[in-house]
C-alpha cells in the first residue's frame, strides 16, 4: 500500500513540474512574441520616421498601423499569459477551480479573436487606409484558421472543465 501511495506522489511531483514548465514555456513565447511586435511597429514607425523626418502625425499613423498588423500576435501573447497562469496555478495543485475555467476560457477567447483580427478586420481597415497589406474582405491563412479552431476547442474544453469543477464541489461537499 505505502509503495502506491510513494508512486502517486511522485507521479503528482512529476506532474507539477510539467506544469511549471508549461507556465516557463508560455513566458519564454510571450517574450519572443514581443520582440516579433516591436519588430513589426518598429518596422512601421522607421520606416515613415525616414521618410517624413519627424512629424509626429505620419509618425502615429504608422505606430498605429503596426499595432494593427501585430494585433493577432498581441493577442495570442495575452493567450499565452492565460495559459501560463493556468499551469502555474495547475502547478500548485489548485487544477479543478473556477478561476482557472475563467483563465482557460480567456485564453481560448483572446485565440479565437486574433483569428478574427488576422481574417477579417485587419485587412478590412488596412484596405481602407489605404495599406497596400490591405484590401482583402478576408484573408483566411491557415494559420489564422488553426488559431481560431483552437481557440473554439480550448473554449469547449473550458465548458467540460467547468463541468469537473461543479462535479467535484458536489462531491467536496458529500465527504
Amino acid at each position: 500500500m505505502s509503495s502506491e501511495k510513494a508512486k502517486v506522489r511522485a507521479e503528482r511531483s512529476e506532474a507539477r513540474e510539467t506544469y511549471e514548465l508549461l507556465a516557463i514555456a508560455a513566458w519564454v513565447a510571450v517574450a519572443i512574441l514581443a520582440i516579433n511586435v516591436s519588430y513589426f511597429v518598429g518596422a512601421e514607425v522607421g520606416g515613415q520616421t525616414f521618410q517624413s523626418g519627424l512629424d509626429f502625425l505620419p509618425i502615429l499613423q504608422a505606430f498605429t498601423i503596426g499595432v494593427l498588423k501585430a494585433s493577432p500576435t498581441i493577442l495570442i501573447a495575452v493567450a499565452l499569459v492565460d495559459f501560463s497562469f493556468f499551469f502555474h496555478r495547475c502547478g500548485e495543485g489548485a487544477v479543478f477551480t473556477e478561476r482557472n475555467v475563467a483563465t482557460l476560457k480567456g485564453g481560448a477567447d483572446s485565440l479565437i479573436m486574433a483569428a478574427v483580427l488576422s481574417a477579417l478586420v485587419k485587412p478590412f481597415i488596412l484596405g481602407i487606409i489605404g495599406d497596400p497589406d490591405g484590401g482583402k474582405i478576408l484573408d483566411f491563412t491557415d494559420l489564422a484558421l488553426g488559431v481560431g479552431l483552437m481557440g473554439i476547442a480550448l473554449h469547449g474544453f473550458g465548458t467540460v472543465l467547468k463541468d469537473a469543477v461543479a462535479l467535484k464541489d458536489d462531491n467536496d461537499q458529500i465527504i
